[in-house]
């Protein structure tokens, strides 16, 4: 959930559940297995192109989101501090030799440049929709992704009657194309919606079928879940303790200028003109904007929360876990991966939320 220039984040969702060939060419060894390969194939046909698609288009998407954020919001900061430099009129001290070689107007020009690219990645951004196309393309496949696990407990598609079957088959190829066609509104109201808590019904499967179905689901599905939240928890956590205390010590790094500037003002033989002076003002009012830059880039991807989201649903993917192990039965087996899955369900609505809601620019 997900999701990926410095600090970039990783979009890298668990694409290895949506990849079933290597347990399909195991189940077609076994007989037995018939319809777990059936049900395994059906899904990999409906399904898996529509969201291997979007899971591509979502990654490229954050990726040009992102590098648009952080390109604005650094240029900004740095058309920022080119314009009190010059204020303090320090370039007016550098040597004739030097003038001449940049140019008695390269500062301005370089600060006018500097302004209006960030103002035109900013406007691009807000023009293209970067963040929405993101949200949009991710919610895409993760709903896709959502609805593989789902379809897998439907008893359609562990047919003993073929004739109903075909009549209930059809019904998932219609929901695929509705994910995979929906806008940006049809999120918004999807995130709005909520999940409701149900109990599968479970299929009817043979002994074989059910113990191999909830290996494949554990191995397949919670494994590689648990595993992303675990990791995705973890680097979120380090990038948040980077980034956490540097707005903080940016600001107050600048009142200490502005204190340091008042007491080396009082030093006798201290001209107003001095660098040393200069560059106690220059500072004091350049920090605070390089600390909104550093807020601003934490913003975009609010690193705290996210690891607070990632590490409740871990915990609560592994309870979870321990009870689909010790089920026995086909009704203990769906209920505890039907928990499962509007578990994942509710973390997307939440991820998103949370996104929605974020700092952007565009």
């Amino acid at each position: 959930m997900d999701p990926a220039a410095p600090l970039m984040p990783d979009d890298d969702m668990p694409d290895d559940d949506m990849n079933d060939t290597a347990d399909m060419d195991a189940y077609e060894k076994r007989p037995e297995l018939h319809r777990l390969t059936q049900a395994l194939a059906f899904c990999a046909s409906t399904i898996g192109p529509e969201f291997r698609a979007a899971d591509a288009r979502a990654i490229a998407a954050q990726r040009t989101y992102f590098r648009f954020a952080y390109l604005a919001a650094w240029l900004g900061s740095l058309a920022t501090f080119l314009a009190i430099f010059q204020l303090s009129q320090i370039p007016l001290e550098w040597p004739p030799q030097l003038l001449h070689w940049i140019g008695d107007d390269f500062l301005p020009h370089a600060e006018l440049f500097l302004a209006l690219a960030a103002v035109a990645v900013a406007l691009i951004g807000l023009g293209g929709r970067r963040q929405q196309k993101w949200f949009l393309l991710r919610y895409q496949a993760e709903r896709l992704r959502l609805l593989k696990f789902h379809a897998l407990t439907r008893p359609a598609l562990w047919p003993v009657d073929a004739e109903a079957s075909r009549k209930s088959l059809p019904h998932v190829s219609a929901e695929v194309t509705e994910i995979a066609t929906s806008l940006y509104p049809a999120l918004e109201c999807w995130v709005a919606g909520g999940t409701v808590p149900a109990v599968l019904a479970a299929p009817q499967l043979t002994p074989v079928e059910l113990d191999e179905f909830k290996t494949y689901y554990r191995t397949k599905r919670l494994s590689k879940q648990t595993g992303y939240f675990l990791e995705h928890m973890r680097r979120h956590l380090q990038r948040d303790n980077r980034t956490r205390i540097v707005p903080s010590v940016l600001f107050f790094g600048s009142v200490a200028f502005v204190v340091a500037h008042f007491f080396v003002e009082q030093v006798p033989g201290v001209q107003p003109e001095d660098l040393v002076v200069k560059w106690a003002l220059i500072l004091a009012a350049a920090l605070p904007a390089f600390g909104a830059t550093i807020r601003a880039s934490r913003g975009v991807l609010e690193y705290a929360r996210n690891a607070s989201r990632c590490e409740s649903t871990h915990h609560v993917l592994m309870s979870l876990d321990a009870a689909l192990l010790d089920a026995a039965d086909a009704a203990s087996v769906f209920r505890e991966i039907g928990f499962c899955e509007q578990v994942l369900e509710t973390d997307l609505r939440e991820w998103l939320r949370l996104m929605v809601e974020s700092e952007w620019f565009g």
